[in-house]
């Protein structure tokens, strides 16, 4: 899968969902999704189960081998089209609806977890390290391929299979054994130096959580509350995907690697005396750097243009179109690198390409570096400064298109991870409540001070907490605001049931 094709993905995905809004309160009426749990109380000792493998279990070695021996050994699986075609149907199934209705698949809860396909994502689960190796070529950033992303989603279809059918035999133990190989895979997938790994990851964890909202709600379900607080927060480390987006520009085309070059020797903006003609500032900034010549440059910008349609999505990249572009941006580009403190010596001097890939390159950084800084924040911090950014005035923009969807596929990374965070705090919420009606008479607290055992988390979103109310034998959990209107934090409302409500 190459990513070219997944970043244009990814454009679609992301032109539905960046919707403006001009309101400053995102709160929704969402339908409650309803939960009926059993009390029980917390293992003992706590770290009884975990939901990554356990130091004791690793083993040395990079996960990406064993995940390519799935791919190697496990062809006529993984080449079914009929069969993966019935198991996308079947994942968004409960457990109990599995195991009644569809017995024909139950061989993937059953199967032994270190033999055959799960013998080898166990291996890879357990591995010290992994490194995908994706930036250690010469291939362009835009053009790598991801066949290993389509093939992390499809061995997560597979684990979830297993964990809801194990849920429905009561098989918690193995249900969590599992698990563990779900969350490593988000884990590791994560590492991938890409923003679409990134992606995946995300989503990988988001089925995992899901499977915790059954596992939650069937008899005698042990109580995971430490087992999700011990789960790194968040699981899915942004930031190899953020920092590879940061050199994608200049790691795909030699047109901008070379404005980078100039980008960089660029004299101090704020001492006055270092305005000076562009013939002294090559001699001063001339170590361990070419000039390119009018020619090289025009070949470039043309290598770029002929190559751009990631960037460009319908747009015209014909000759023509591109000599109307630069007749357009050439004089507003080299405006905007005077506004941006270049000596306007050194812009008279650039050719025509030169300055508009420079111009480019440049405010494409300040764009996409406006963003990152705040992607790297805790969730509810980054959400409020990239709010804050949209709400800015709009930067200059690039002359060429190479923006059109970084910034917010930045956001929309964002945010996904804010709302898989959310699942996991809500589920350390009812473990708490279950927790707590076991030492009490399957009573609900009538607060969320109440619970003294357990540390209940806030929302990740808003770093408030989350709204709690009771209702007879009813506990609504829900925000009291969405700090953005891709959020939406579907209510949950849970009733606990002793043995004798059965």
């Amino acid at each position: 899968m190459r990513l070219r094709f997944i970043r244009g993905l990814l454009v679609c995905v992301i032109g539905m969902t960046c919707l403006s809004t001009t309101t400053k309160s995102y709160a929704q009426e969402v339908d409650s999704q309803t939960l009926v749990v059993r009390p029980m109380a917390v293992a003992d000792p706590p770290l009884t189960h975990s939901l990554l493998p356990q130091l004791r279990d690793q083993i040395p070695g990079n996960a990406v081998v064993w995940y390519g021996q799935v791919y190697a050994e496990q062809q006529a699986l993984l080449q079914n089209h009929d069969l993966w075609s019935k198991i996308g149907e079947l994942v968004n199934l409960s457990p109990n609806e599995l195991a009644e209705d569809h017995s024909q698949f139950k061989w993937l809860g059953s199967q032994p977890v270190d033999r055959g396909v799960f013998g080898s994502l166990q291996k890879a689960a357990r591995s010290r390290h992994c490194d995908w190796q994706l930036l250690n070529t010469d291939e362009p950033y835009f053009e790598i391929l991801l066949p290993e992303v389509q093939r992390a989603r499809s061995y997560s279809r597979l684990i979830v299979l297993r964990v809801k059918y194990q849920i429905a035999e009561g098989r918690f133990d193995d249900a969590v054994e599992s698990l563990q190989l779900g969350f490593a895979l988000a884990k590791h997938v994560a590492q991938g130096d890409t923003l679409v790994c990134t992606l995946v990851a995300i989503g990988i964890e988001d089925m995992m959580a899901d499977c915790l909202f059954d596992w939650v709600q069937q008899a005698n379900a042990p109580n995971l509350a430490w087992a999700l607080a011990e789960l790194p927060d968040p699981l899915v480390d942004l930031r190899p995907g953020l920092d590879a987006e940061l050199i994608g520009l200049e790691s795909t085309y030699p047109l901008f690697a070379q404005a980078r070059q100039i980008v960089q020797r660029q004299p101090d903006r704020d001492d006055p005396s270092q305005d000076e003609s562009q013939s002294t500032f090559k001699r001063r900034n001339n170590r361990c750097f070419v000039e390119w010549s009018t020619d090289h440059w025009t070949d470039a910008l043309r290598d770029f243009w002929d190559r751009s349609d990631l960037f460009g999505g319908n747009r015209n990249r014909s000759r023509p179109a591109l000599g109307l572009l630069v007749m357009e941006a050439y004089p507003k580009a080299k405006a905007s690198l005077i506004r941006a403190g270049y000596p306007a010596a050194q812009v008279e001097a650039f050719s025509v390409a030169q300055a508009i890939a420079v111009q480019s390159y440049n405010a494409h950084q300040r764009k996409i570096q406006n963003m990152v800084r705040w992607a790297y924040q805790p969730t509810s911090i980054a959400l409020a400064g990239l709010r804050q950014e949209s709400d800015a005035d709009a930067p200059t923009p690039p002359a060429l298109p190479v923006d059109e969807m970084l910034g917010s596929s930045i956001q929309t990374v964002v945010h996904r991870q804010a709302n898989v965070q959310r699942k996991v705090a809500a589920l350390r919420v009812i473990e708490a409540l279950r927790d707590h009606a076991a030492s009490h008479g399957g009573e609900l607290p009538a607060s969320i001070d109440e619970i003294e055992v357990l540390p209940v988390p806030n929302d990740p979103a808003t770093g408030t907490p989350f709204t709690y109310s009771r209702d007879g034998s009813t506990i609504r959990i829900a925000t009291e605001d969405e700090p953005s209107a891709k959020l939406s934090f579907r209510p949950i409302e849970i009733e606990i049931r002793t043995q004798g409500d059965l």
